[in-house]
């Protein structure tokens, strides 16, 4: 009965409690970079300039060549007065997004240009939204890259602003999300991320140029190429949509591209099983589930809320946010309604585009046969476990035992003063047993920590979260 609701939580903020964040050592610093800007269809969009105008040399306006003359005086303006470059990449007809554009700025540039422009040969490129700022001097961002020598690295990024209630639900929503980068550092934001040039050529040569989920496809990408990825906690703040009309248009696009990689290229999950569980099957697969026990066991949903804002006030009691009480309802709209939406985008972008979005790499570099195909019997085993129930039930004669009876729970009763009663019984059996489950990952993290040798099988259980 509960088992559809797992896809309130995403675990991975609460197991990234238990990691030890990255530190900026303030000694580090490294000056050969560049931040490469995309900006077209309007120069309102470029609303960054005061800070970007704080690295005057370093950087690039990348925009297509089929902008209107009114466009390319503005920001040939704009460049003028802060020493930025400029660089127009040829479109035809093709749809307009950034990954394009960093494609054709990396791989192209000395053909559109007729020359080379001597800042894109830096060392390491920083990509930023036209929105997005930092306050963090960025020398330190490249500094942590060098002296780590990665090729890629995630970054935190927030919202700029909390005025409004969509802008504080979107808050809390990006400060659960960022902690999950302690165990994915490859989900890369579109809003910001730095990676070497060299590495981010041989990435976009395989990148899809699918719009939707572009961002996360470059972290996946470099994740299966065997490159070195981290997250670095250097926060970087961008605009959010203000109001809920504006939430829902960018989260429908947000789930296009959830779909697409969790099922269309549900090939690059496999090295990361609880990823794939968690997105693939729990999200997406079990919709149908979902929709039913909405229907069928409403009354346990208050319940199970409490439990949720309980749940996320413990685990992320850094945020203090008012309104991690109705964050539950937001999730429960997430999980119902835009996945749906999702796939309607998708069948229609690939419908325009004549692009499905494929990533062409197909298994991770120097990743161990025998762990790969322990990872698919796992998700196949769990995947077959929560689908076929009925058969577990008829095989262990469980079929007319009333799992709830069996904890001391009765939801029988028409009586709703029963109800609320057995409702509170079941809110005290979960936190329970999410505590008992918290101070056993806990003890297992510690006793990983302290082990000079760990044991192969359960390295290969710590493994299954990365």
């Amino acid at each position: 009965m509960l088992l559809p609701w797992l896809t309130l939580f995403d675990f991975r903020g609460i197991l990234a409690n238990f990691i030890e964040p990255n530190k900026i050592n303030h000694n580090w610093k490294y000056d050969d970079f560049v931040i490469i800007v995309p900006i077209f269809n309007d120069i309102k969009y470029l609303t960054n300039i005061d800070f970007l105008k704080k690295y005057k040399g370093k950087v690039v306006l990348c925009t297509t060549d089929v902008e209107t003359e009114k466009f390319y005086k503005e920001i040939q303006k704009i460049a003028n007065e802060n020493s930025f470059k400029i660089i127009k990449c040829p479109f035809k007809k093709e749809s307009k997004n950034p990954w394009k554009l960093y494609q054709k700025t990396l791989l192209a540039h000395d053909y559109v240009l007729g020359e080379s422009v001597k800042i894109l040969n830096s060392k390491y490129v920083i990509f930023l939204d036209a929105d997005t700022i930092c306050k963090t001097d960025l020398a330190y961002l490249s500094g942590f890259m060098e002296k780590k020598q990665l090729d890629l690295a995630s970054v935190k990024v927030v919202p700029s602003k909390k005025e409004t209630i969509a802008e504080n639900i979107q808050s809390i929503e990006y400060e659960i999300a960022m902690k999950s980068r302690r165990i994915y550092p490859w989900l890369t934001s579109g809003a910001a991320m730095i990676a070497k040039r060299e590495s981010m050529i041989e990435i976009m040569k395989d990148h899809s140029l699918f719009f939707n989920g572009g961002d996360i496809e470059i972290g996946k990408i470099a994740n299966l190429k065997g490159l070195k990825i981290d997250h670095i906690p250097v926060t970087f703040y961008t605009d959010v949509p203000e109001t809920f009309p504006k939430l829902f248009k960018q989260r429908f696009s947000w789930f296009c591209g959830a779909f697409r990689h969790s099922v269309i290229n549900a090939h690059t999950n496999l090295f990361s099983p609880i990823y794939a569980l968690y997105f693939t099957i729990v999200i997406f697969l079990m919709l149908p589930l979902k929709v039913y026990e909405l229907v069928a066991n409403w009354f346990i949903l208050p319940f199970l809320f409490l439990f949720y804002m309980i749940v996320c006030f413990i685990s992320n009691w850094e945020i203090k946010n008012k309104y991690m009480f109705i964050f539950p309802l937001y999730s429960l709209f997430q999980v119902l309604v835009l996945p749906v939406c999702g796939i309607y985008r998708y069948i229609k972008t690939v419908i325009t585009t004549k692009n499905v979005g494929l990533i062409k790499v197909f298994y991770k570099h120097k990743y161990s046969p025998t762990k790969y195909v322990l990872n698919i019997l796992f998700i196949l085993g769990i995947s077959a476990l929560i689908f076929n129930l009925h058969l577990v039930d008829r095989t262990l004669l469980l079929s007319n035992i009333d799992l709830f009876e069996l904890i001391g729970l009765n939801f029988q009763s028409k009586n709703w003063l029963s109800t609320i009663y057995e409702g509170v019984k079941l809110l005290v059996v979960l936190l329970g047993t999410f505590l008992i489950l918290m101070g056993l990952v806990k003890a297992g993290f510690y006793i990983k920590k302290i082990s000079k040798k760990s044991n192969s099988f359960f390295s290969y259980l710590f493994s299954l979260i990365k």
